[in-house]
């Protein structure tokens, strides 16, 4: 091999971080990329402009995490420091896409997806209004299942970083590439999909505070209300929030809980953590049955990507 090569195949090796796995950093890169492309037809589509400063500040700290990331390597710093700075960098990126295309993707006016999802829970006899009211019934249920919910993020980032300490960097970086690569097909997919939410479609919002906690199943009514059937032409980062209903993204992380501790001593603690999850999407979240069918779906193949994307790669 001459030496050019050499030198190409390590820049392979190095895309969005000194040690990234190359199939890897290629994967990421393009489903970023082509998520990317799809915020921006759907901007120029609906008009919208963006409040670049609201922005800003997340791709700059993208930008540090990647520089960060090549200093560590240059320095021949412990690998897993450069690893941490290229998760975030990459998580950052992946965030602020993700929301850009969900939130601005609503104002495409697609037709509302309530009865449509409501329709294809009845066809498998289950009905997201009865498990909400049923919930609601039990305190005691109430508080474990909206522990579980409010804990998903944590969870996972608590398990990204364990895996780094553990020295578990290919692990690391398997759950991040599952996680980026759901996060863009969910994104792209939920365009197509806006709902209220179970919530409001069966007119359960007086359980309120009287059975639910306040904001269980509602709280992304605002930003779905301003981009949906609003006429602000200015997407501003403040503005948006998690309106997607299907596929549901919760699905997804409590899955990764599972894709992590699955094959450790803590599978049966994993196997709660995750039915607790899914569970609590539908009264914390308000989400429909269906939603949490599509993000098994997505987790599926976005796991069966990374882990093919991280198996070709050199060792992390």
């Amino acid at each position: 091999m001459t030496a050019v090569s050499l030198t190409n195949a390590r820049l392979s090796a190095n895309i969005l971080g000194v040690r990234m796995p190359s199939a890897l950093a290629l994967c990421l890169a393009g489903v970023l990329t082509v998520s990317a492309a799809a915020g921006a037809a759907i901007i120029v589509a609906t008009g919208l402009t963006l409040e670049i400063a609201g922005f800003s500040r997340f791709l700059a700290l993208a930008g540090v995490m990647f520089a960060l990331t090549f200093w560590c390597g240059s320095r021949r710093l412990d690998p897993r420091m450069g690893a941490a700075a290229s998760i975030v960098g990459a998580a950052t990126l992946s965030l602020v896409i993700c929301g850009i295309v969900s939130n601005a993707g609503l104002r495409l006016g697609a037709p509302l997806a309530d009865a449509r999802l409501a329709a294809a829970d009845a066809l498998v006899g289950l009905n997201a209004g009865e498990v909400i009211r049923a919930v609601a019934r039990r305190p005691w249920l109430t508080e474990v299942l909206s522990l579980f919910y409010n804990s998903s993020g944590v969870a996972v980032i608590a398990l990204i970083g364990w895996s780094l300490v553990r020295k578990k960097v290919a692990r690391a970086w398997e759950l991040v590439a599952t996680a980026i690569i759901s996060m863009q097909l969910v994104a792209i997919a939920s365009p197509a999909f806006p709902a209220w939410g179970a919530m409001r479609h069966f007119g359960l919002e007086g359980l309120q505070g009287h059975g639910l906690p306040v904001g269980a199943g509602v709280y992304q009514w605002p930003a779905f209300a301003n981009f949906y059937a609003g006429t602000d032409p200015v997407l501003r980062l403040a503005d948006m929030g998690g309106v997607v209903a299907f596929p549901s993204f919760h699905t997804v992380l409590a899955l990764l809980i599972t894709q992590a501790l699955g094959t450790t001593r803590l599978w049966p603690l994993a196997l709660v953590w995750t039915a607790g999850i899914i569970l609590a999407a539908i009264p914390m979240g308000g989400h429909y049955v269906v939603d949490l069918a599509g993000g098994f779906v997505i987790w599926l193949a976005a796991a069966a990507i990374a882990r093919r994307a991280v198996a070709s790669s050199p060792s992390a």
